[in-house]
């Protein structure tokens, strides 16, 4: 039988492919769980108008995730921490922290990202942390760490 998947699907195919099933499986779990639907004329057309609407909405991510890679880029984040009178750094910056502060300065809402951060920083100075907002799109973050009060 051959169906149009409408989800990526692990060892068959991905959204919006057509593939060749055994029946059963079509009939028993594709279809109850809606991850496919039978090919037929009215569905291929379908799925064509599926396509071009999820490559619309693609294209809007896209853009969208590109101006937030920009202002990423633009600006430079201050983080002040607790310094000793022996210059030892009481606190670190995280990922958390900086997610955080991209949120109270607006420049990301609700959108996940992935910030490149191995270890929590525990030293001032200046940084520059790799940022991946999915769809193969990355920016650079400036940050400043400075001890607290100057």
């Amino acid at each position: 039988m051959k169906v149009i998947l409408l989800d990526d699907i692990r060892g068959l195919g991905k959204k919006f492919d057509i593939k060749e099933v055994n029946d059963g499986y079509a009939r028993n779990f594709l279809f109850p769980n809606k991850l496919a639907e039978t090919a037929n004329p009215s569905s291929l057309a379908k799925l064509n108008a599926m396509k071009a609407e999820h490559e619309k909405q693609d294209n809007e991510l896209r853009h969208h995730l590109e101006s937030i890679a920009k202002k990423i880029s633009d600006v430079r984040l201050k983080f002040e921490l607790k310094v000793g009178k022996d210059g030892s750094v009481f606190g670190a910056v995280n990922k958390e922290s900086i997610q955080k502060a991209l949120r109270d300065h607006s420049i990301i809402t609700k959108e996940r990202v992935d910030i490149d951060l191995k270890y929590p920083i525990k030293e001032l100075g200046l940084y520059t942390i790799p940022i991946d907002l999915k769809k193969g799109i990355t920016a650079e973050l400036k940050l400043v760490v400075v001890a607290e009060g100057s």
